[in-house]
């Protein structure tokens, strides 16, 4: 009696790890690929752009609401990603460090630029042209971190060969490139490296879908 206790209770967990890892592995990057496509850069240099907050001011509260959506399921992505690659370990270990670091640095970073944002409609910029020198340029060197999802995405994706195809994980690899649609300042890429990862992911959906699969 006492077995068959604990089995169902195990059991009884799974299914809720593994629908929050499926909707992490799909929604993470469409919404954070969304969220860059719609992004009008708020940004001249170091100076606000208030022509764009201003005339654009709902693409970017969109984009903002986008990422802040996007970025909870993306940290699950990368969770649902590392335990698809466990069976070697220090590349799943190592892969989800590198992308968690990678992920905050690029949240952090996006909110730095909210303030922006609720200058809608200010016509008074003299105080905040100081406070804008000062975002654009924080001391903060944990925010020129983003680079590490890359490498974060490069490790996992080695940590699931064997366990996926080979186009899969290339398709994982590639999908990670989200960091050159911001360095570039061209958003849109970010839609077909979305794609790359939905694609990738597709047979750790089924994984986690499966009912034989213990994960």
């Amino acid at each position: 009696m006492t077995t068959t206790t604990e089995v169902t209770a195990v059991t009884g967990r799974r299914p809720m790890g593994s629908v929050l890892a499926v909707i992490s592995l799909i929604l993470g990057p469409v919404l954070l690929a969304l969220a860059l496509a719609t992004l009008q850069e708020p940004w001249i240099g170091d100076a606000p752009d208030y022509a764009i907050i201003n005339n654009e001011h709902g693409l970017l509260v969109l984009s903002f609401n986008l990422a802040a959506a996007a970025f909870p399921f993306m940290f699950g992505s990368v969770f649902a990603l590392a335990v698809a690659g466990r069976r070697s370990r220090r590349l799943a270990g190592a892969g989800l460090a590198c992308s968690i670091l990678g992920l905050s640095a690029m949240f952090a970073n996006s909110m730095l630029s909210v303030p922006l944002v609720l200058m809608y409609g200010i016509d008074d910029h003299s105080g905040f042209d100081q406070l804008a020198a000062r975002l654009s340029s924080p001391p903060l060197v944990a925010l020129f971190a983003f680079p590490l999802f890359v490498v974060g995405t490069f490790l996992a994706g080695a940590s699931l060969r064997g366990v996926v195809p080979g186009w899969a994980v290339v398709c994982i690899v590639l999908g990670g490139l989200f960091p050159m649609a911001v360095i570039t300042g061209v958003g849109v890429l970010a839609l077909p490296i979305a794609a790359l990862r939905i694609a990738g992911s597709v047979p750790i959906v089924k994984r986690f879908l499966s009912p034989d699969e213990g994960q």
